[in-house]
């Protein structure tokens, strides 16, 4: 069953899972897509604050996003989203760490212009194993309503 705009409701939450961070994976993405010395080198990120390796943030937040697709956006008429507002890592990722995520419902709030669509307003919070945040973000996705339902899915 697909859940439109006004199937969600303010302050409704979902645990989205968790992923295993596999430490060769960390470092191909990091070679590839971000290619500091605490993400690709471990002698070089044992001598750093840090003090080994740990994961670029751009890979906890896809890997998060992954979560979030599969434990909440899957079952939804998104459309997307206008970006992050808000993105942080408090605490890194580090190769073998456990990371499950959740999100929150904060606001919902209905599309003055254009009746087929409202705002969802959700934060994404992961932690590791120990309970540490290692991922916080505020979006705002779009969500079809009910009169725009057959325009959806967007893949038919």
């Amino acid at each position: 069953m697909v859940r439109y705009f006004e199937d969600i409701d303010d302050g409704e939450t979902h645990e989205l899972g968790s992923y295993t961070a596999d430490k060769a994976e960390l470092l191909s993405f990091a070679r590839r897509y971000d290619p500091q010395p605490i993400h690709v080198d471990p002698a070089a990120a044992e001598q750093t604050m840090y003090g080994g390796l740990i994961a670029s943030g751009w890979h906890t937040a896809g890997s998060c996003m992954a979560l979030l697709y599969e434990g909440f956006l899957s079952k939804t008429a998104t459309l997307g989203s206008f970006g992050l507002e808000e993105l942080r890592w408090p605490t890194p990722v580090r190769p073998d760490d456990t990371v499950t995520a959740t999100v929150e419902v904060v606001e919902t709030t209905a599309s003055e212009s254009r009746d087929d669509r409202g705002y969802v307003t959700n934060d994404v919070t992961a932690e590791n194993q120990n309970g540490e945040t290692v991922l916080y973000w505020r979006s705002t996705n779009i969500f079809l309503t009910r009169e725009a339902e057959g325009d959806w899915p967007l893949s038919e």
